[in-house]
């Protein structure tokens, strides 16, 4: 099968021999990915020398396994959260992390950059690599087993899906390539499944387990702890004052250059502040693909920029309302049943022509959806940060799998394969 697969290669690439990488990119792939896919497989696209040296020098190392999250900028997310428990539970492995950060690392990994020579080396040797965005291959070797774990639940339209785009603007040749050849997805839930098959295009397995990174919010003296942890941290050691994490996506709209987007906080934090209740904190945490140095180096007092903090899961512990947009984060916030307010000036335009959404925010009783800042201001008056919420129709959709052992499900999943 394998040897039919690669003469139908050499057949298809010997039919489109005259065409450039840029000419299959933008007139075949669009129509034809597919084929695309084909072609730029057989000529070796996307697959980086050092890689390929790598692979045909040395062998797969069965107790390697290789772990980067966000583009090696971030020590967080489920590839986090896996492999702390990994090191639990098979101490004589090698770990490998993809990681420039300054967060201290526990179980002493091999630490690489992201594009080194060193970064191939070990991704080549890896058993399994672990990803909750994309590595910068578009295909791996056979011995290698990828999981990717991505992040979040869909509400904004990914990749195929973007109807209000032209159809060579929907996905990318990269994207693709790289994704067909996931040999693993994880889904938080039936409805992301449905959305990741259709947006991603993707015909490989998918794990339906929830998110390990969600696991904290059914261990209460886990949550506690790392509650008060982070609390401390940011200089809040009065469990009675409340804590508003303000966490909003990225707009497409703003981008400059090298996948940034410019980052706005779309509403004035000191009159925010004097609307909360009396000592409140608001924490800004921008994308990891905006840029926000500029904007949020105007903050002060009571309003904290926590976007220098890695995990996004240990400030959900340490906050009491969630404020938000059209970021993913909203779903694994509701796994800790604290309340949300939907902050979004530009809705019409987001879920129109800039972006689109699978549902419209009125749609689910998930929390207040605010318009302007007046109508903010109003929702904060509304909104108690000391009481746990139902939204129970949005949770048994989107949560309902979450008990707190899809870690060790995972694992027991990887390790069989």
């Amino acid at each position: 099968m394998k040897k039919d697969y690669k003469e139908l290669q050499s057949s298809i690439n010997d039919y489109f021999e005259e065409y450039s990488q840029q000419q299959l990119q933008d007139e075949i792939f669009p129509k034809f990915p597919d084929l695309f896919n084909a072609i730029a497989e057989f000529r070796g696209y996307g697959i980086q020398w050092q890689y390929k040296r790598e692979s045909e020098a040395s062998t797969v190392n069965d107790k390697m396994i290789f772990f980067e999250s966000n583009l090696g900028k971030q020590y967080t997310g489920n590839p986090r959260y896996l492999y702390e428990r990994m090191i639990e539970r098979y101490p004589d492995y090698t770990y490998v992390w993809c990681y420039q950060g300054e967060a201290v690392i526990p179980g002493n990994p091999l630490i690489v950059k992201r594009g080194s020579e060193e970064y191939y080396r070990l991704l080549a040797q890896s058993r399994y690599i672990i990803n909750n965005t994309t590595f910068p291959l578009w295909y791996h070797r056979e011995e290698t087993f990828y999981l990717q774990t991505w992040h979040g639940t869909p509400f904004k339209k990914l990749h195929w899906d973007m109807t209000s785009r032209p159809l060579h603007k929907r996905s990318t040749p990269d994207f693709y390539a790289k994704s067909s050849k996931w040999d693993a997805l994880l889904s938080p839930n039936p409805y992301s499944t449905e959305k990741f098959r259709s947006a991603f295009r993707y015909k490989g397995e998918i794990i339906e387990s929830g998110y390990p990174a969600n696991d904290i919010f059914y261990d209460e003296a886990r949550y506690q702890k790392v509650r008060s942890s982070i609390r401390e941290k940011i200089g809040v050691t009065d469990e009675k004052i409340p804590v508003y994490l303000y966490a909003p996506t990225w707009r497409d709209g703003k981008h400059i250059g090298n996948a940034m987007f410019e980052f706005n906080l779309l509403f004035d934090p000191a009159e925010f502040l004097n609307k909360a209740p009396d000592n409140a904190v608001l924490l800004v945490r921008s994308h990891h693909m905006s840029s926000s140095d500029q904007e949020l180096s105007k903050l002060k007092g009571r309003v904290i920029d926590v976007s220098g903090y890695d995990d996004a899961v240990e400030l959900m512990c340490a906050s009491d309302v969630l404020i938000t947009d059209y970021s993913s984060i909203v779903f694994d916030w509701y796994c800790s049943r604290k309340p949300v307010i939907y902050y979004v000036p530009d809705y019409e335009h987001y879920v129109g022509p800039l972006r689109g959404s699978y549902f419209d925010l009125s749609e689910h009783n998930a929390g207040a959806i605010c318009k302007t800042e007046q109508e903010l201001h109003q929702a904060l008056k509304e909104t108690r940060p000391d009481k746990k919420t139902s939204h129970s129709g949005f949770y048994s959709k989107f949560c309902a799998m979450h008990d707190g052992q899809a870690t060790d499900k995972v694992i027991d999943y990887l390790l069989s394969r």
